[in-house]
């Protein structure tokens, strides 16, 4: 389940006719992980009407950009969970890597006013965290490779093993687990050496990331020969 966080919008409003802004000038005031919802919610002002509070996506860019200009808003059907005229509270998932304004456009006929906020949000790529711990055995004796992730899956893996010296692809397989942790059985035989191990692809429940071929974690199954019988002498005594 992808995690939530919430921004509470406390103070006043501040009358801005137009506002511009670019990436030069604005830090990320909110940073969160790609797949995670941001909740923004307004709290003062109670009592202007629901229906007074639009809100809008913009993508940061060094040049300054308008943000009262509909036509530079990203589509609000596809990152506002509720419609950007949800009132003083929107939720907003979906979002690719990078940054990003946030803007709250409100208006009030009885004071009137015309005002805006803006916030810089930046979300982060997801990247799976894991760690691989490969078996060192006797040729012959089964090996495992256990796979340790930084949080609780599930998790879909596709991974390769081969001749650590040619690059040959052994096999390729998907295996899915639903702890922070997989042990997974080494099913065809291995020679003596050192065996390399690579994962593929992850994919969990915000999305399935493949890793560049030079970047691929990676681990060594160890294979030694068998112990060489040696006869036993007996000393015999004086």
């Amino acid at each position: 389940m992808a995690k939530r966080f919430a921004h509470i919008i406390t103070t006043a409003l501040l009358g801005i006719i137009l506002v511009a802004l670019s990436v030069a000038n604005a830090s990320a005031q909110i940073v969160i992980d790609e797949c995670d919802t941001m909740e923004f919610e307004v709290v003062s002002r109670p009592s202007i009407d629901e229906s007074h509070f639009v809100w809008g996506i913009y993508t940061a860019s060094d040049s300054a950009k308008d943000v009262l200009d509909p036509a530079e808003t990203l589509d609000p059907a596809l990152y506002f969970v509720d419609g950007q005229y949800a009132g003083r509270k929107v939720r907003v998932a979906g979002l690719e890597p990078g940054k990003y304004y946030v803007r709250i456009h409100v208006w009030d006929e009885v004071t009137c006013t015309d005002n805006i906020n803006m916030y810089v949000m930046e979300v982060l790529e997801k990247i799976p965290e894991l760690e691989l711990l490969g078996d060192s055995v006797c040729i012959g004796d089964p090996a495992t490779v256990r796979i340790i992730f930084t949080g609780v899956g599930p998790y879909t893996i596709d991974y390769t093993y081969g001749d650590a010296i040619t690059g040959n692809v052994v096999n390729v397989n998907g295996v899915i687990v639903d702890g922070p942790e997989v042990t997974i059985p080494i099913m065809e035989p291995l020679p003596v050496g050192e065996t390399t191990f690579w994962v593929i692809k992850v994919e969990d429940d915000c999305k399935a990331y493949e890793y560049p071929v030079d970047e691929r974690p990676g681990t060594g199954i160890m294979i030694y020969p068998k112990p060489v019988k040696q006869p036993i002498y007996l000393k015999e005594g004086d």
